[in-house]
């Protein structure tokens, strides 16, 4: 066995200031643990999207993840440099063929006391793969080759059968299929958190719904949780590894405009604030501006439900038609950078090092002329113009980005017709995933460092619009459970090919941006980690006088 307390992160998503979905649920409660008074330091952070769930495994935004990172650990967390080190594991060895993971837990306990144990890691994830729970990332477990993750998740082996076992109540085991590189980087994504059987029974269908319904093991409880306006936490004093210089409470403020939200942060109000268009060039010389960016990828996901959406010269057109640069550098104005394909820049690297948008290069361009070129050929094959419906979020970026998208389409496709709709973004998530949509304005980040994330989603199950394509499900197969999944270079090679079936070829979405983020941040305020490929980091923020 080769002992391992560090590795190099290949693992997962999100960001505060976006998510890979949302929804928005509520609760409305207050508890107030106690404290010894000896760091009162508050940090408050603006989000523009609410909160919608506290459980780990129903979670699918960033907002959600930030949320629970400050109140549950994981088996590892991530280093400022993506690198994957001890949190409620202490230890682990790797079996020299890859495929057994056993991890050694350090002594912590639940907040009511209890002791954390391997089995809370074993029943999380039972749960997490169960059909019954319906989980957006249930298939995780399959991505991650987890013996018998497939049955599992299909409903046609038990949950036991899964490969997570508890040696003893400090030693947990999982076996793999298959060696995959970013399995380590993957246990501090949240839906890898560990759960107690006893409460979360105890609790049943208000598991979760308000903060006296949660049980914590992280560095933060929650105080309260209005919805649509504000959540907090509050120092964990059981936590098992304390740090008294932290912020002794953290809240976030529901402020979708970025104005209101940057009055409240010039009043002193608030410490973390979103940008986005002017804002960013009136603000961009000031103390505390910071740009990054991040790891999502906004795309315009096309419904091959509506038959006119079949054509392919249609969707050439519609993707030659985009002014990507324009939309990054001149509407967004926050760090943005016009995509390049699916998958976005500085995610993963090639088993040779090279990042995978240097090396699969750039498969999008803007081309008018092109443009209206297909759209000529898609009208004789439809018989005559076309009208879509662009679905998008009420955000002032998604507002923004979907005029400018309608103008471009409206003067490079002479005699198209696009009619803007605009819904909250609980509303938008729900009718795509209904697929009563034609072309929706949406985004993906990342829930580990490697191509894969981004191109599993146009498999045929989770894929918003349904593509499907033969050639393009074999490559992802043979890739990731076949012929190449043992390969490295093969395996890359493979989820290249497949990316170009998807953005150039037989369009399946059509790329339009990689989200940048500029902000202002109090400068007193430090210790927050940004990641491309992880969810933020708001547990170690530090507060000076």
């Amino acid at each position: 066995m080769k002992k391992s307390k560090l590795i190099l992160v290949f693992g997962l998503i999100v960001s505060l200031l976006v998510g890979c979905s949302n929804g928005s649920s509520s609760g409305s409660n207050t508890t107030t643990p106690t404290t010894d008074g000896s760091n009162t330091k508050s940090a408050v952070i603006a989000t523009d999207v609410d909160l919608s769930t506290m459980d780990h495994h129903i979670a699918t935004d960033g907002t959600s993840f930030i949320a629970i990172s400050l109140v549950l650990d994981g088996l590892v967390e991530l280093d400022e440099k993506g690198f994957a080190i001890p949190d409620l594991a202490k230890s682990w060895d790797i079996s020299d063929d890859g495929l057994v993971y056993t991890f050694h837990l350090d002594d912590a306990n639940w907040s009511n006391g209890e002791p954390i144990t391997a089995n809370d890691f074993v029943f999380g994830w039972q749960r997490l793969a169960s059909p019954e729970t319906a989980s957006e990332y249930n298939y995780l477990v399959q991505t991650l080759n987890i013996v018998n993750a497939d049955g599992v998740v299909e409903g046609t082996k038990p949950l036991e059968d899964l490969g997570v076992k508890a040696l003893d109540d400090k030693t947990l085991e999982v076996t793999l299929d298959i060696p995959t590189d970013f399995f380590l980087g993957m246990m501090a994504f949240p839906s890898f958190f560990p759960l107690n059987q006893e409460f979360y029974e105890e609790k049943g269908d208000l598991y979760s719904t308000s903060s006296e319904n949660l049980l914590y093991c992280g560095p933060y409880v929650m105080e309260s949780w209005t919805s649509g306006n504000s959540f907090s936490f509050i120092k964990n004093d059981d936590y098992f590894n304390k740090n008294d210089e932290t912020v002794n409470r953290v809240e976030f403020k529901f402020i979708q405009d970025t104005q209101s939200a940057m009055l409240e942060y010039q009043s002193g109000n608030l410490d973390v604030v979103k940008l986005s268009g002017e804002m960013v060039d009136a603000y961009n010389t000031e103390e505390g501006f910071r740009e990054r960016l991040q790891g999502y990828l906004w795309y315009l996901s096309i419904n091959r439900l509506e038959d006119k959406l079949t054509n392919n010269n249609l969707l050439q057109a519609l993707s030659f038609g985009v002014d990507r640069e324009t939309i990054a550098v001149n509407v967004l104005k926050d760090g943005s950078i016009a995509a390049e394909g699916i998958v976005p820049v500085n995610l993963a690297t090639s088993p040779s090092g090279v990042d995978y948008r240097e090396d699969a290069g750039s498969l999008l361009s803007y081309d008018p002329e092109k443009a209206g070129e297909y759209y000529e050929a898609a009208k004789a094959e439809l018989g005559g113009d076309v009208t879509l419906e662009l679905l998008f979020e009420d955000s002032e970026a998604s507002k923004a980005v979907a005029e400018y998208i309608q103008n471009n389409w409206e003067t490079n496709l002479p005699g198209i017709t696009i009619n803007l709709n605009m819904k909250p973004k609980k509303t938008r998530l729900e009718v795509m995933r209904l697929n009563e949509f034609e072309i929706g304005l949406t985004r993906w980040g990342p829930d580990y460092a490697d191509p894969q994330t981004y191109l599993d989603l146009f498999l045929e199950g989770p894929s918003h619009g349904r593509y499907s394509n033969a050639e393009y499900f074999k490559l992802i197969y043979d890739a990731t459970k076949g012929k190449f999944a043992s390969d490295s270079q093969a395996r890359w090679d493979a989820l290249k090919e497949a990316e170009k079936i998807l953005v150039n070829e037989e369009i399946g979405a059509i790329p339009v941006y990689q989200n940048g983020g500029a902000m202002m941040i109090n400068p007193k305020l430090t210790g927050i980690e940004f990641h491309i490929a992880a969810v933020d980091n708001y547990r170690n923020m530090v507060k000076a006088d």
